[in-house]
């Protein structure tokens, strides 16, 4: 049966349960711009009734709050995370790509079409007068500004590969750092959700971590929760285990001893597991940033330069074949074509004779340096008479027949492409072509991330209008149970202080 102060017992659980409305409408709209909170929502319940052994059998005993969880969709969570490693992969491609294009770049004042052009005109002007010193001094002048220019390009590109490798090594650390962050996350949740709890925050910051890792790498989660309350959770990253409840593993960087391609840089990354397993995102088919970042590293369009391999000797490593047009492709289309323009050059300018009546078969007009850049020979730079212009010397100083041949090599079909021209302009639209489908699944990959994101917020955000409603609501239900406790506690004084004798 209940008690004397039955009522106000009841008006001060409505009283408790509104407070705690309120307070959780204001936690909610507190973190209305915190990044990855999920709005929270009590669940309340009629406590248990009394029976008070008359006709109606049961007398209601007031309310109470039980639980206050967050409001999430796993399945968006999901979507999200499997877009955000699509978007990953390609805005990093998409990223380095421009950048290499823009090495390229011809603006009509510069650039390779630019320096290549200049080039040949000053062979034109050689013709007109090829005793001119002058005209020899501009001709050897423009070649070596098209060879640096060209030059210039591959280093950018090397510079390129340097940065991605260091980028490598960053996200390598960011991995680690996201793993052990989640290992220790897990426990608190448990500790917290073992009291009966729910860990609401600590779930956000967990999910928000691994929304961070998806764009890195490729990500599985698995979770298993007890009875008692105790839950596991697993991560994944490129079918490997990377989080195992309270544990976590660690991944490390390892520099190369053998280059997988001759125009490498020396030291670059290779990535292993702490216990010595090679971990390899490109290799295994999964995609993210990571996996991008190996890619335009390493990528040779599975035709890397086999010309230093020698397959009898079992201690050279073959050179990996990495399908993927990356910043070793484009090198090694500039040394190919480097190769056979200046190897077609110096191939006519061995033919001929120089103004002191010698042959040029030991005077090549270009040569490659001990590394590996190609120069206008330094003997030619230092005396331009050295320079053939025909097969007749001194006795002809007018003849031109060298000149000429050197000016054909311009519209000669040498190239795989075409002409010099055409295979350098090649590149350019195959990096292009490249570049422009990068930015365009970077694009559709940023309209789905605003899309499913969007579909997550309409679920776990705080929306301000309704928090504004929720809190004049459980406002009224505030002054509601406290205006039961004042006609209660009148009741009382009415019965305590003035019934009696």
């Amino acid at each position: 049966m209940a008690n004397t102060f039955f009522g106000l017992n009841i008006g001060t659980t409505g009283l408790y349960a509104a407070n705690s409305w309120i307070n959780l409408t204001a936690n909610n709209i507190a973190n209305e711009q915190t990044k990855g909170y999920s709005r929270q929502t009590a669940t309340q319940q009629a406590t248990t009734p009394l029976r008070a052994y008359q006709r109606y059998g049961q007398i209601g005993s007031g309310v109470e709050v039980y639980d206050v969880r967050r409001i999430r969709d796993e399945y968006y969570d999901a979507k999200y995370m499997e877009n955000q490693c699509k978007y990953g992969d390609w805005s990093t491609r998409a990223y380095y790509l421009l950048q290499m294009e823009d090495y390229f770049a011809d603006d009509g004042e510069s650039g390779f079409t630019t320096e290549f052009g200049a080039f040949y005109n000053g062979i034109e002007e050689l013709i007109k007068d090829p005793s001119n010193p002058s005209a020899r001094i501009a001709m050897l002048n423009y070649a070596e500004n098209f060879l640096e220019y060209m030059n210039n390009i591959k280093i950018n590109l090397q510079n390129t590969q340097a940065d991605i490798n260091s980028e490598i090594n960053s996200e390598v650390d960011h991995i680690n750092s996201l793993a052990k962050e989640i290992a220790v996350l897990n426990k608190q949740i448990n500790i917290i959700e073992l009291q009966g709890a729910n860990a609401n925050e600590l779930r956000d910051k967990r999910s928000l971590l691994l929304d961070e890792l998806s764009e890195v790498v490729d990500v599985d989660t698995n979770e298993i929760t007890y009875p008692n309350g105790k839950s596991e959770f697993y991560v994944t990253i490129a079918g490997k285990s990377l989080v195992n409840n309270y544990d976590y593993f660690q991944l490390e960087v390892v520099a190369r001893e053998d280059k997988a391609d001759p125009d490498d840089l020396v030291g670059l990354y290779d990535i292993q597991w702490s216990y010595g397993e090679t971990f390899n995102p490109s290799a295994s088919g999964s995609i993210g940033k990571l996996a991008a970042l190996i890619e335009l590293r390493d990528g040779n369009n599975a035709v890397p330069d086999m010309s230093g391999y020698d397959p009898s000797n079992p201690d050279v490593k073959a050179p990996e074949l990495v399908d993927f047009k990356g910043v070793p492709h484009y090198i090694n289309q500039i040394d190919d074509f480097f190769d056979k323009f200046t190897a077609r050059l110096n191939e006519i300018h061995a033919q001929g004779v120089n103004l002191y009546d010698e042959p040029t078969e030991n005077i090549p007009l270009f040569v490659k340096g001990d590394d590996d850049v190609y120069r206008v020979n330094p003997e030619l730079m230092a005396d331009p008479g050295k320079l053939a212009t025909s097969t007749y010397g001194s006795s002809n100083v007018g003849a031109i027949d060298i000149v000429d041949a050197l000016m054909d090599t311009k519209y000669e079909d040498t190239y795989e492409s075409g002409t010099a021209e055409e295979a350098l302009a090649s590149i350019i639209t195959e990096l292009s072509i490249d570049s422009k489908k990068a930015q365009s699944r970077e694009t559709n990959y940023t309209n789905f991330q605003n899309l499913i994101q969007n579909q997550r917020l309409s679920i776990m955000g705080v929306d301000k209008d309704e928090e504004a409603m929720n809190l004049v609501k459980y406002q009224e239900a505030y002054d509601l149970s406290a205006k039961v406790i004042q006609v209660m506690s009148e009741v009382y004084d009415k019965l305590i202080n003035e019934t009696g004798v």
